[in-house]
């Protein structure tokens, strides 16, 4: 019988994360994880899951359909709604033409774009109606406990997962390690792609910029939250237009208390 996180890649509890004063989010509440597959039925019964929330795009959702079990709602909160031929798109389509992967990213060239994205998810407007949405489903108690996804389970996954542990009170350290914890679950997601580039005539090292996660791509995202806006609390208000109730309800469902 094939263990959860086999069937459901880059599966994560959010509980157990240090917050200060001695406590500790709670587990069972809120999962992460990568694209759910087909064979989800029986991971989702075990963790129990009420609702999962798609982070992911159009294309990626018809790419990768997702068929819930009865009883399981889905929640669409398209992160990347006004960027549909973003990086993912010309990655996947570079990796058919070598000398293009390699312009594409080269000399720094995907670190800096990937970068850029971290600081569109926290200042574009489509991407904060998706956050907002997502915010407002993990507020309601009825919906958990609750499963977040995109594709990989670690760009738009990983900021969703960093603003739920940042409002909950988690230190720097902590967010980073958190968001850095899914790397060798990546690795062993993207190892098909690896194998291809690697017929193909590219490197590793090439790749890694966009099928890793790397503290400057959080720090990014950390800098446009405080420079623009002052306090994570305050960018879920006023960025993202989360009322204090739901921003309160929340942090209860993280803590407990």
């Amino acid at each position: 019988m094939p263990s959860i996180t086999n069937t459901i890649p880059n599966l994560r509890d959010l509980g157990g994360i240090p917050t200060g004063s001695g406590h500790h989010t709670k587990s069972g509440v809120f999962y992460r994880s990568a694209h759910l597959g087909e064979s989800n039925a029986e991971a989702l019964d075990r963790l129990g899951v009420r609702t999962v929330i798609d982070l992911r795009s159009g294309p990626e959702r018809l790419r990768q359909p997702t068929e819930l079990p009865p009883g399981v709602k889905t929640v669409i909160a398209d992160v990347l709604a006004a960027r549909p031929d973003g990086v993912a798109a010309q990655f996947a389509r570079a990796l058919a033409d070598p000398e293009r992967a390699t312009r594409l990213l080269a000399d720094g060239s995907a670190e800096r774009e990937i970068t850029k994205i971290y600081r569109f998810f926290v200042l574009d407007g489509a991407a904060q109606d998706a956050y907002r949405t997502f915010f407002e489903v993990v507020a309601d108690p009825a919906n958990h406990p609750l499963l977040f996804h995109c594709t990989a389970g670690k760009d738009r996954t990983g900021w969703a997962a960093t603003m739920l542990l940042w409002l909950a009170g988690a230190g720097e350290a902590d967010l980073e390690a958190e968001y850095l914890a899914v790397n060798p679950a990546v690795e062993e997601l993207f190892a098909p792609i690896y194998t291809v580039a690697a017929e193909r005539g590219l490197t590793r090292e090439l790749l890694q910029p966009v099928l890793q996660v790397r503290p400057a791509y959080l720090a990014e995202a950390r800098r446009s939250v405080t420079e623009h806006f002052g306090t994570i609390e305050d960018y879920v208000t006023r960025g993202l237009r989360v009322d204090r109730d739901a921003l309160d309800a929340v942090r209860h469902a993280l803590l407990g208390r």
